[in-house]
Protein backbone atom coordinates (compact mmCIF):
# COMPACT_ATOMS: atom_id res chain seq x y z
CA UNK A 1 0.00 0.00 0.00
CA UNK A 2 1.43 3.36 -0.86
CA UNK A 3 1.42 6.56 1.35
CA UNK A 4 -0.70 9.33 0.10
CA UNK A 5 1.35 12.19 -1.07
CA UNK A 6 1.30 15.57 1.20
CA UNK A 7 -0.31 17.96 -0.71
CA UNK A 8 0.58 21.90 -0.21
CA UNK A 9 -0.26 24.92 -1.72
CA UNK A 10 1.33 25.77 -5.21
CA UNK A 11 2.36 28.86 -4.36
CA UNK A 12 3.89 29.95 -7.60
CA UNK A 13 0.93 29.01 -9.61
CA UNK A 14 -1.09 31.40 -6.96
CA UNK A 15 1.07 34.44 -7.83
CA UNK A 16 1.46 33.64 -11.46
CA UNK A 17 -2.18 34.05 -11.60
CA UNK A 18 -2.00 36.71 -9.99
CA UNK A 19 0.24 38.45 -12.34
CA UNK A 20 -1.48 37.33 -15.06
CA UNK A 21 -4.70 38.74 -13.42
CA UNK A 22 -2.70 42.04 -14.12
CA UNK A 23 -1.06 42.48 -10.77
CA UNK A 24 2.34 42.90 -10.13
CA UNK A 25 4.45 41.65 -7.58
CA UNK A 26 4.52 44.81 -5.55
CA UNK A 27 1.01 45.61 -5.53
CA UNK A 28 0.15 41.70 -4.51
CA UNK A 29 2.52 42.14 -1.51
CA UNK A 30 1.42 45.81 -0.73
CA UNK A 31 -2.80 44.39 -0.74
CA UNK A 32 -1.61 41.20 1.66
CA UNK A 33 1.29 43.40 3.68
CA UNK A 34 4.52 41.76 2.93
CA UNK A 35 7.25 42.77 1.49
CA UNK A 36 8.06 42.25 -1.98
CA UNK A 37 11.02 40.25 -1.55
CA UNK A 38 9.00 37.72 0.97
CA UNK A 39 6.49 37.39 -1.68
CA UNK A 40 8.86 36.76 -4.74
CA UNK A 41 10.57 33.97 -1.60
CA UNK A 42 7.29 32.10 -1.75
CA UNK A 43 7.03 31.76 -5.53
CA UNK A 44 10.67 30.61 -5.39
CA UNK A 45 9.42 27.54 -2.70
CA UNK A 46 9.43 29.03 0.82
CA UNK A 47 6.00 28.58 2.73
CA UNK A 48 4.55 31.44 3.77
CA UNK A 49 3.62 31.62 7.75
CA UNK A 50 0.40 30.60 8.48
CA UNK A 51 -1.63 34.53 8.38
CA UNK A 52 0.58 35.56 5.47
CA UNK A 53 -0.64 32.48 3.76
CA UNK A 54 -4.45 33.14 4.03
CA UNK A 55 -4.30 36.88 2.99
CA UNK A 56 -2.72 35.28 -0.23
CA UNK A 57 -5.20 32.97 -0.55
CA UNK A 58 -8.01 35.34 0.40
CA UNK A 59 -6.49 37.74 -2.30
CA UNK A 60 -6.42 35.13 -4.88
CA UNK A 61 -9.85 33.89 -4.69
CA UNK A 62 -11.43 37.56 -4.50
CA UNK A 63 -9.37 38.30 -7.68
CA UNK A 64 -9.99 34.92 -9.56
CA UNK A 65 -13.55 34.34 -8.43
CA UNK A 66 -12.90 30.81 -7.55
CA UNK A 67 -13.71 29.18 -4.40
CA UNK A 68 -10.80 27.65 -2.19
CA UNK A 69 -11.51 24.42 -3.00
CA UNK A 70 -9.92 25.38 -6.68
CA UNK A 71 -6.50 26.59 -5.06
CA UNK A 72 -3.44 24.85 -7.34
CA UNK A 73 -2.23 22.22 -5.29
CA UNK A 74 0.91 19.50 -5.88
CA UNK A 75 2.87 17.07 -3.71
CA UNK A 76 5.88 18.61 -2.14
CA UNK A 77 8.05 15.89 -3.89
CA UNK A 78 6.52 17.29 -7.70
CA UNK A 79 6.59 20.65 -6.63
CA UNK A 80 10.23 20.50 -6.48
CA UNK A 81 10.99 18.91 -9.58
CA UNK A 82 8.79 21.01 -11.94
CA UNK A 83 9.78 24.16 -10.33
CA UNK A 84 13.63 23.46 -10.17
CA UNK A 85 16.07 24.83 -12.61
CA UNK A 86 17.22 22.80 -15.07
Amino acid sequence: MQAAQELRVDWFQVITALGRAGYSPQSVADAIGVARTTLLGWKQGAEPRYTEGEKLVAFWCQTTGSKRERLPMCSTGDWWAYHSKA
